[in-house]
Parts: structure tokens; C-alpha cells; sequence
């Protein structure tokens, strides 16, 4: 594999879990980055990657708790 997309993997990898693990740490970082080198853009599209599945995840939360909601209404008829 070649130099730069390891370098892009890394830098995914660890946005990503920066975003999710450190949330603080990574909005501190995120506004000294650039997209001018594939580790930077590594990091910001794996913290993008990071907040889509955390928005889905409390999405289904909220279907859930949506669809508890409406069977409990319909066994109080």
C-alpha cells in the first residue's frame, strides 16, 4: 500500500476515535486543520465518519423510545 494512503488511514483512524472518545480535544484540534496533507484529511473525514454513526445511533434511540410510546397509547385505548 502506498505511503500516502497509510498515512490517510491513520489520520482516519484516529479522528475517528478522537471525535467520538474526545470530543472537546477534537473541536480544539479540528480548527488548526487543513485539508492540505492526507494525514489532516484522514482526520477530518474519520471525526465526519465518527458524528454520522453517533446522529444514527441516538436516531434508532429515538425511534425506539417513538415506538414504545405509540404501542403504550394504543393498549391505554
Amino acid at each position: 500500500m502506498e505511503a500516502e494512503a497509510l498515512t490517510y488511514i491513520k489520520g482516519y483512524n484516529q479522528g475517528y476515535k478522537l471525535r467520538l472518545y474526545s470530543p472537546e480535544l477534537y473541536e480544539l484540534l479540528k480548527e488548526s486543520l487543513t485539508e492540505e496533507n492526507d494525514y489532516q484529511r484522514g482526520v477530518l473525514e474519520g471525526a465526519a465518519q465518527a458524528e454520522k454513526e453517533k446522529e444514527n445511533e441516538r436516531l434508532s434511540e429515538l425511534n425506539e423510545i417513538t415506538d414504545e410510546n405509540e404501542q403504550d397509547q394504543e393498549l391505554e385505548q
